[in-house]
């Protein structure tokens, strides 16, 4: 058996390659994006947010996204309840940080009405770091040697932008998700509702939204996050009956 000085060894004989100096691990080793932590992002999100907490939560939803959606950025599902636990705080404190990440311009976010359905998050790209990426590569060029390049949230994704006919579209697709909030429940919207407005246009079907806000103006729904449910509810019907 190796005594504990052995293993020590060995584990630091795993960062060495074959010839060379001791090496960093690489940046896509991590879960999280290094980039982000060295851009200086930590400093201002906490600073626009006003609390010393919204940067946990950011680097939490970021986590979660990464594991729901390798591919590229999407939407993040979690009960605000599950949220708040795994970063240590109440339900109070996670809508003040919430708030503060919307704030920076880092986070879109729709929160339910209740605290047992799942909160919808989305990371907003590009994230806005007081150091853009490149220049963080070259101060760190040793941690991004043979990282993808640009990295991950460095870029709009196509929800963010889009091109030619397909930007009209889009357009117009979230002026229509508007005009239905306004014949629906109010003609008054704040900077909060049109984020969340936002969010549905760019993940769900219009045909969907349309059908879901006409059946809450025969119900009388009074919110938004009325509408919100019903449209997650049908989407996982269908995909119960397609299972």
């Amino acid at each position: 058996m190796l005594r504990r000085g052995g293993r020590r060894v060995c584990r630091l004989l795993r960062l060495i390659p074959g010839s060379g100096p001791l090496m960093h691990p690489s940046s896509h080793d991590a879960q999280f994006p290094l980039w982000l932590e060295l851009s200086g992002l930590p400093g201002r999100v906490n600073e626009v947010a006003k609390v010393p907490y919204a940067w946990p939560v950011f680097r939490k939803i970021v986590e979660m996204d990464m594991a729901a959606n390798p591919l590229r950025p999407g939407l993040v599902e979690v009960t605000p309840d599950e949220l708040a636990e795994r970063c240590g705080l109440d339900a109070k404190k996670l809508g003040r940080a919430v708030k503060g990440l919307r704030k920076a311009a880092v986070l879109r976010a729709f929160l339910p009405d209740h605290e047992e359905e799942p909160a919808l998050f989305q990371v907003l790209t590009p994230v806005p770091t007081p150091r853009p990426p490149d220049e963080v590569r070259s101060l760190h060029p040793d941690l991004f040697l043979e990282a993808p390049w640009p990295p991950r949230y460095a870029v709009e994704t196509p929800e963010e932008a889009e091109s030619g006919g397909e930007e009209r579209r889009g357009e117009e697709k979230i002026k229509r998700v508007v005009e239905l909030y306004l014949n629906t429940f109010s003609m008054r919207l704040n900077s909060l509702i049109l984020d969340q407005l936002q969010l549905m246009a760019n993940h769900y079907d219009l045909r969907l939204i349309e059908r879901v806000f006409e059946r809450a103006r025969k119900r009388e729904a009074r919110s938004l996050g009325w509408v919100m449910t019903e449209i997650r509810r049908e989407i996982r019907n269908k995909e119960k009956i397609k299972n």
